[in-house]
């Protein structure tokens, strides 16, 4: 028999009510930067498209994010083992990465430098900055057209 899964309902003032089931929570043990006391957030996907709302678990704040791999062309880095452990990864199939999107005059940026690192298996979350000066914390979205 299926245990059922408790539903969180959260209001946002930006994108209105969600449901959200247990799956979609991330506990982020730190926090995000700039905003360490916020530890619980759901993970929402943005319609069929690419695009998802990390949303507090309470409270209003909320994020725009984008799986790494529609960021940029070859976005690939190595984690250390600090987040390895404190997301207790056991397989690299077990991580998303996703990046913050930005919004500044009119123009999407996403932010390559510190993406949020998930473990879709205990779903913990994290943000990594990279030691890259290669990855920018402003680097143009460029939508493709067509497949």
């Amino acid at each position: 028999m299926n245990q059922p899964t408790s539903v969180l309902r959260i209001e946002s003032e930006y994108y209105g009510t969600f449901k959200v089931d247990e799956s979609q929570i991330y506990h982020f043990p730190k926090g995000i930067i700039g905003f360490e006391e916020q530890h619980d957030y759901a993970l929402i996907q943005v319609e069929d498209g690419p695009f998802y709302v990390l949303h507090a678990a309470s409270g209003q704040l909320s994020f725009i994010l984008l799986p790494g791999n529609y960021a940029a062309e070859n976005y690939g880095f190595h984690i250390n083992q600090s987040i390895i452990s404190l997301l207790d990864i056991q397989n690299p199939e077990d991580v998303i990465t996703f990046v913050i999107v930005n919004v500044i005059d009119d123009q999407l940026y996403v932010n390559l430098k510190a993406p949020l690192i998930f473990n879709r298996i205990n779903r913990k979350g994290a943000q990594f900055i990279i030691d890259d000066a290669s990855y920018p914390l402003r680097h143009p979205l460029v939508i493709k057209e067509g497949p």
